[in-house]
């Protein structure tokens, strides 16, 4: 199984995320329109990577026979959904530049919160389920 597509994709997440954060960190009101912009970039990668994951490469995990690496997949894919749910709702909530520059303070608290968890969700594939994938299927 070649995770190195998977791979590419969380490299540019965490890209752009890291470039979010360097803005947030010069002043949200004087960037929001970079900002806002990183929340679409964002959105569109994390889309597409969860569209891929769901399309490829769960239904390769389903059919292999160690039950161990389904179950995990399994829980991978439940306790992604109420990220989804919480990184959707951040997308939405802070589309627009004037939203972010007029409540700074709440986009920092809601960003902190969504962002973090998509960015250790993100190094946890990285450094766990990833590498359980190699192992299991070389």
């Amino acid at each position: 199984m070649n995770l190195d597509r998977f791979k590419q994709q969380h490299v540019e997440i965490l890209q752009t995320i890291a470039q979010m954060r360097k803005h947030v960190h010069a002043g949200i009101p004087e960037n929001a329109d970079a900002i806002a912009q990183g929340i679409m970039a964002l959105r569109t990668k994390v889309n597409l990577h969860l569209s891929v994951e769901d399309r490829v490469l769960y239904p390769q995990i389903h059919k292999l026979e160690d039950e161990r690496l389904v179950r995990l997949a399994k829980t991978y894919q439940d306790e992604m959904q109420g990220l989804t749910s919480a990184f959707v709702d951040f997308c939405t909530r802070w589309t627009f530049a004037n939203a972010i520059a007029a409540q700074p303070e709440k986009f920092r608290q809601d960003a902190n919160t969504v962002m973090k968890a998509l960015h250790e969700r993100v190094q946890r594939e990285n450094t766990e389920f990833y590498p359980r994938l190699e192992q299991s299927v070389s």
